[in-house]
């Protein structure tokens, strides 16, 4: 392979793959996905979704041919260049991947589910009568929720109650005896 020839090779990669990574950056890139079903091996820091995959690729492809440029900028032979570029390379997939272990680790929990607050405690915040909607006041997943509530009795303002059921965004409650 000429000189010239892996000149085109590494600007074709480094344009490619620097285009392709700040297309899919930018939410362009959407559907460019790279298949990783061929991975028999699990890692964790890959997603069923390849969504890991795609910029460890892309960041590997960008600096593989920078690299290369660089180590034709610096008159080094054939090999030189393609192991520069090949060190450059894997240093951009491993910045892709440093990002996105940082970012796993900053997602936050699953969200709670409806239905997992029954049997939690919250508190009226407006009255519910018997066979009428009033709401209810409780905390999770670190916020304050208000929500719709119903009861088989009127319970007052201010009084503590347990959910014992969900239906579609309500709850229905029970009133808890004082303390």
């Amino acid at each position: 392979m000429s000189a010239n020839d892996l000149e085109l090779v590494f600007t074709s990669s480094a344009l490619l793959g620097t285009t392709l990574l700040i297309l899919s950056g930018l939410g362009v890139g959407r559907r460019l996905r790279i298949p990783t079903r061929w991975l028999r091996v699990h890692l964790p820091f890959l997603r069923r979704d390849d969504a890991t995959a795609t910029p460890m690729l892309l960041g590997f492809l960008a600096m593989f041919g920078i690299g290369g440029l660089l180590g034709a900028a610096l008159e080094q032979d054939a090999f030189g260049q393609l192991l520069i570029a090949f060190g450059f390379g894997v240093a951009g997939a491993s910045t892709a991947l440093g990002i996105f272990v940082a970012l796993g680790r900053a997602e936050g929990r699953r969200p709670t589910s409806l239905r997992e607050l029954i049997g939690r405690h919250a508190v009226v915040t407006v009255s519910i009568g018997a066979g009428a909607r009033g709401t209810v006041r409780l905390t999770y997943d670190g916020a304050i929720q208000i929500l719709p509530a119903t009861a088989d009795v009127g319970i007052a303002r201010g009084r503590e109650v347990e959910i014992v059921a969900v239906h579609g965004m309500a709850v229905t409650v029970r009133s808890l005896p004082p303390p």
